[in-house]
């Protein structure tokens, strides 16, 4: 007898068990997952096979269902022992290797599972029948020798559970050579089925999770026996990302190759915590847009992480690769489009293995997202290449070429916009005879379509989306439901299904395009039409009830003119290709330098000037910043300077056209009836925040020169002891005119007294920043010249309070403006506190156009750290303003890592009566305060100033 029982022990993981599936195998009934409970017959029958299912006798024959009764027996239950060594005994003499009960009783994969439950009985079996031992140990030894046999072997998670029994076989055996090659076939395996981005080579993203749940098992078994995990684990540990990548919003995998849904909440990992629990746990993925090698593009609008809710994010993928993967399916180029909290466009899933009419289906290429030839079959070895990728702030472009088709060239085009949160996906048909190609669009099950000449508008209750088709006429039809042929289905579990409606466009000819839109609506279904221009290339108009914006697409550009028509430079934004010596020209130093100057100088020389004059003046300043590859969407506030200087009106006549740069802002000539901003207030413009002059009877937009900056404020100087002052957090660009004065018009509806709501002047250097923290830039620091404005407005107002309030990035604002004010109050709703505890993606996305730097290095964060750290702000002025912190309790990481440390922070330096806490429940994630919530929090506050 040589069995190790130390060794079973060590590899048990556990001895918990499910109750009521003991009592239900006692008595006689035998449920495996995902098939219907069966009854065990009074004669153990191993050739049974009630359900004619594949998966059910190699779940039958695994004896992965004794194992609840295994553990139960170790607790003392004498019945499930007796069961439980009925049927192995059983099973050892009817199943011998040379006459098994049928094909799949030793076949790769069965057998490993099976044994690994032998193994870890061993010591059940020493305790109770110890004369069993020796029959026990003969089977571990012949599965152990069935296993190193190479001929036996099976490929990717078939092979890679017999590896890991045939080294837990090796190691209770104590036989070094079955440990060895365990070891060694285990490390080739993982360098074979994961690539250096941790993406595993099986072709379902089911699968990916499955794989590394099972090969983190593995694993552990290593940990347990004291045996260093193999150098190609480290692949298999980056697999978490690529799974978190791959769940859509909803916290579901998106249903690639044999997927029917899930999620991945068994994954131990800060990413899938993130995404499971809609991010109110973990810390989310840095990019937007994953790429991976084996296939896979995964991108989305955003991560929930600037109050916008995670499960209302937009959500892409396309499969691309070879169509013969494991667990793949034929899907090169397929699509699926999550957005609004609906998943519009679907792939099929899995249904079942082995064969029947909806399997067929569904593992069929003219079931997915993407173009059909009619009358051709498509190439078994197949394969779809990602031949191009552009990612800028504006937009995301890929194009894919598609080999499926003999003598057919197929190439998918899919553009995303940023701001206007749609895609375009265009479909180029090329052949070499007459063809006739189908475009189809798998439906969710929850969406309902309605086709009419040229858009298929889509419904999921009381969320809106459209298909909206540009070009020659295409011929619109859809399924749902049907049986004969089976088509309008996916597949929603084991041998389930859900009706879903599915689009399908048709095209003829040699030469043909399907431009195809596809985008959600607010209120409404979008629209889109195509806009005639002088420049080569397609043009669309989209509107989607929030925004309307021009997309202009050439061969290989995406650009958004704000007049198709025009080429002035002023009310254009484009993908400038700048020379290779000024690519990221704005993290230049001596660049940056030269171009504050010359914006400052700019805006100081162009006083009393007439128009002509400051035009003269904004032409040069234009043509600088075109010298220095300035003139794109990091501009340093060039495009701000040049809109001032040319007091260009943005965002007032069309308030639904995209205007990613904001509107003029100074009032050179001081017209009182000039009113650049939809908030419709006169504006008035100052030297300095130490000449602000408050108005006593009417509202105002005021700035303030600062530097290269102007800063914004508005002011209601209606009467009362306490002025409010507004802070702006994350803004969506695409959809929101700038400036902001966040919260302006219900703030004044609360009657509290004065209020001064301040926009953030950072966001003028970049087009594309959302939240830019009012960092200014390395020279000019923002809060306390914003700081004085309040000091100087309050004291024009003669108030006896100020409280700052702020959300999120306002927040932090607010705090970090509240240091610098005696007496003054900061209300602070889900603040970050220290952005180097943010997202880095989030925050490079600032210190680039803010410091020149995407991560900054140690001696600038050192010199910038009352910039970057509330606390340090408080610690070196030695002011800790009293604080009310509003607390989501759904928000773990903002509570966690930003505002425990605040409280700290007020502890330590001996002021934990200057914070207070307020704490809410606004659901998982970081979520924005709503009216009301803000009403009673704010009206609680002026009631203790009172």
């Amino acid at each position: 007898m040589s069995l190790d029982f130390a060794v079973s022990e060590r590899q048990a993981f556990g001895s918990s068990f499910h109750a009521p599936t003991v009592k239900k195998l006692l008595a006689g009934k035998l449920t495996m997952t995902p098939h219907p409970e069966w009854d065990l017959p009074a004669t153990i029958d191993w050739a049974a096979d009630p359900f004619d299912d594949v998966n059910w006798q190699n779940q039958y024959h695994m004896l992965r269902w004794l194992d609840p009764l295994r553990r139960a027996a170790t607790k003392g239950d004498d019945d499930a022992y007796e069961m439980w060594i009925r049927y192995v005994r059983d099973w050892v003499r009817s199943n011998p290797r040379s006459a098994p009960a049928h094909k799949w009783v030793w076949r790769d994969m069965v057998e490993g599972i099976r044994v690994i439950q032998l193994c870890l009985a061993a010591p059940l079996v020493r305790d109770r029948s110890p004369q069993d031992l020796v029959w026990l140990e003969e089977t571990i030894r012949d599965h152990a020798d069935f296993m190193s046999d190479p001929a036996n072997l099976g490929k990717a998670n078939h092979a890679m559970h017999q590896h890991e029994a045939l080294f837990v076989c090796g190691r209770i055996l104590g036989d070094e050579h079955y440990t060895e090659l365990a070891i060694s076939r285990f490390d080739s395996l993982l360098s074979e089925e994961y690539d250096n981005q941790g993406v595993n080579g099986e072709g379902a993203v089911a699968y990916h999770y499955n794989n590394y749940l099972w090969y983190e098992r593995a694993l552990k078994r290593f940990d347990a026996e004291g045996i260093p995990r193999p150098s190609a684990a480290a692949r298999h540990a980056l697999a978490p990302e690529e799974i978190a990548h791959a769940t859509r919003p909803d916290g579901t995998f998106v249903s690639i190759g044999d997927t029917d849904g899930g999620n991945p909440k068994r994954v131990e990992s800060p990413y899938t915590d993130y995404v499971t629990s809609g991010g109110a746990k973990g810390e989310p993925p840095a990019d937007l847009v994953k790429v991976y090698d084996r296939g896979y593009l995964f991108a989305r609008s955003g991560w929930g992480e600037t109050e916008r809710n995670l499960d209302e994010e937009t959500f892409f993928s396309v499969s691309f690769g070879r169509a013969d993967r494991v667990h793949g399916h034929p899907d090169g180029g397929s699509l699926t489009y999550s957005a609004d909290t609906v998943n519009w466009v679907v792939d099929p899933g899995k249904f079942q293995y082995g064969y029947s009419i909806p399997r067929k289906h569904f593992l069929s290429r003219a079931s997915h997202s993407l173009v059909t030839i009619e009358g051709v079959s498509p190439r078994k070895d197949a394969e779809v290449a990602l031949t191009r990728q552009t990612v800028t702030a504006r937009s995301y472009d890929f194009l894919f070429d598609d080999n499926s088709f003999p003598d057919v060239s197929l190439t998918r085009r899919v553009i995303y916009s940023v701001n206007g949160d749609y895609l375009v996906v265009i479909d180029h048909v090329r052949s070499k005879r007459e063809c006739t190609a189908a475009q189809r669009w798998q439906l969710g099950p929850e969406v309902d379509a309605d086709i009419s000449r040229h858009r298929v508008e889509l419904t999921s209750g009381g969320h809106k989306a459209a298909l909206l088709y540009s070009g020659t006429a295409t011929s619109l039809e859809q399924v749902r439901g049907q049986n004969t042929p089976f088509d309008g289905w996916v597949a929603t579990g084991w041998k389930q299904k859900a009706e879903a409606t599915a689009v399908t466009a048709k095209k003829s000819g040699t030469n043909f395009r399907f431009i195809t839109v596809l985008a959600v609506g607010a209120g409404k279904h979008p629209t889109s039409k195509v806009v005639q221009t002088k420049a080569p290339g397609l043009c669309l108009q989209v509107t989607n009830g929030r925004i309307s914006e021009y997309i202009a697409i050439g061969p290989d550009s995406v650009t958004f003119p704000q007049d198709p028509e025009s080429s002035n430079r002023d009310t254009e934004i484009r993908s400038a290709r700048v020379p290779a010596a000024l690519q990221d020209s704005h993290l230049n130093t001596r660049i940056r330098r030269e171009a504050f100057e010359l914006i400052a100088s700019a805006r100081s020389s162009a006083v009393g000037k007439d128009a002509s004059e400051r035009h003269e003046i904004a032409a040069r300043l234009q043509a600088s910043a075109q010298e220095r590859g300035l003139d794109g969407d990091i501009d340093l506030g060039f495009t701000a300077a040049v809109t001032d200087l040319r007091q260009t009106v943005r965002g007032r006549v069309d308030p639904k056209k995209v205007e990613p740069h904001r509107t003029a802002l100074i009032n050179w000539d001081g017209d009182e009836r000039w009113r650049p901003t939809f908030y419709q207030m006169p504006t008035r413009n100052f030297a300095s925040a130490a000449t602000v002059r408050t108005p006593r009877e009417h509202q105002e937009i005021q700035t303030v020169n600062h530097g290269p900056f102007v800063i914004p404020f508005a002011i209601d100087p209606s009467p009362g002891t306490t002025l409010t002052v507004l802070f702006q957090g994350a803004l969506d660009r695409g959809k929101v005119r700038t400036p902001i004065f966040l919260r302006w018009r219900y703030q004044l509806e609360l009657e509290s007294g004065p209020t001064l709501a301040i926009a953030d002047p950072t966001l003028d250097l970049s087009s594309s920043l959302r939240l830019g923290w009012y960092l200014g830039n390395e020279r000019f620091d923002l809060v306390p010249e914003i700081a004085e404005i309040v000091s100087r407005t309050a004291g024009n107002l003669g108030v006896r309070n100020i409280v700052l309030a702020g959300s999120s990035g306002g927040g932090f604002a607010a705090l970090q403006v509240a240091t610098h004010l005696d007496g003054a109050i900061a209300v602070a709703m889900s603040p970050q506190t220290d952005l180097r505890s943010y997202p880095p993606r989030l925050v490079s996305h600032a210190t680039a156009p803010a410091f020149g730097q995407r991560k900054l290095t140690p001696t600038a964060e050192a010199n910038l750290l009352p910039r970057l750290s509330v606390t340090e702000r408080m610690s070196r002025l030695n002011n800790y303003p009293t604080t009310v912190l509003v607390s989501n309790s759904g928000d773990n990481f903002h509570v966690t890592k930003h505002e425990d440390p605040l409280r700290e922070a007020f502890l330590h330096a001996g002021f934990e009566d200057r914070i207070s806490t307020r704490w809410i429940d606004l659901g998982p994630g970081h979520r924005s305060v709503d009216n009301d919530t803000y009403r009673g929090i704010m009206t609680s506050v002026y009631s203790e100033i009172e």
